[in-house]
């Protein structure tokens, strides 16, 4: 069916899909047999289109090395997470994954065909480190990211990013901690304890609210807007990444606070 009725393979994929990947994760001697029967969508698949992992690699640019995935609640959900806009502006795919059972599969994986597996919303991208030790732009926020990290208790580090090109914040998982769908995952099975972490908050250095708030903050490091600033963007990483804000009434609060500011400013002039 893969390889002369793709309708019937897709139609037959839907209905078992899941089994073969849970196949996946427990018949080690037919595991690469297996492995080559998976479908995926990517954000280069138009929506109910998919791909295998043969033709995914068979695609991938000569200065890709790994093989990305997200993992996420919908398609409609991920497909626009700021995670992805790194790689969609170097041309790179990435699988998107939807299925629950993909959690504790595909990250088992670890490769194929001599291929990485790493999941795009943890760690840092390949290039990541290379471009920033090149930039200056790191110096230029040290002092700041400093001072919203220990602001920022929920974070275990903020630093600059090459993931984003258009938002200014993302939320990323460090090597080897839960990701934000595996930690809604285990607080739907009621074993959230297990899976909490602490992200990573990566800011975009060259987004225009990324730089306000760096001259905010020289101009006067002790500002209690740079703070509540700072909680702000955190707390959009949050919704962006699926999940939820401890205190909405706050978050909201947040905003009315910057839209009268904006509106009193508009008035003055």
């Amino acid at each position: 069916m893969k390889t002369h009725d793709y309708d019937k393979d897709v139609s037959f994929y839907k209905e078992l899909g899941a089994i073969l990947k849970e196949g996946v994760g427990r018949d080690w001697a037919n595991r690469d047999k297996l492995v080559d029967l998976l479908l995926f969508e990517s954000i280069k698949t138009p929506g109910e289109q998919f791909a295998t992992l043969a033709k995914y690699v068979e695609a991938m640019p000569a200065e890709q090395k790994d093989i990305y995935y997200l993992i996420g609640d919908s398609r409609e959900q991920i497909e626009h997470s700021p995670h992805l806009e790194a790689f969609r502006a170097r041309g790179w795919d990435v699988l998107l994954l939807t299925d629950p059972v993909d959690e504790f599969i595909i990250p088992s994986l670890t490769e194929y065909k001599g291929k990485k597996l790493q999941a795009a919303d943890r760690g840092e991208i390949e290039g990541d480190k290379k471009e920033e030790k090149k930039s200056e732009t790191d110096e230029k926020y040290k002092k700041l990211f400093e001072h919203l990290k220990s602001k920022l208790p929920e974070v275990s580090d903020v630093r600059l990013s090459s993931r984003l090109k258009e938002s200014a914040e993302c939320l990323v998982a460090g090597e080897g901690e839960a990701t934000a769908h595996l930690e809604r995952l285990m607080q739907r099975m009621g074993r959230a304890d297990e899976a909490a972490s602490r992200r990573i908050l990566e800011l975009n250095g060259g987004h225009p609210v990324v730089e306000a708030m760096r001259d905010l903050y020289e101009k006067n490091a002790d500002d209690s807007r740079v703070e509540d600033y700072g909680r702000l963007l955190y707390e959009q990483a949050v919704i962006a990444e699926g999940s939820k804000v401890k205190d909405p009434t706050a978050f909201a609060r947040r905003i009315n606070e910057l839209l009268v500011k904006d509106s009193q400013r508009l008035s003055e002039k």
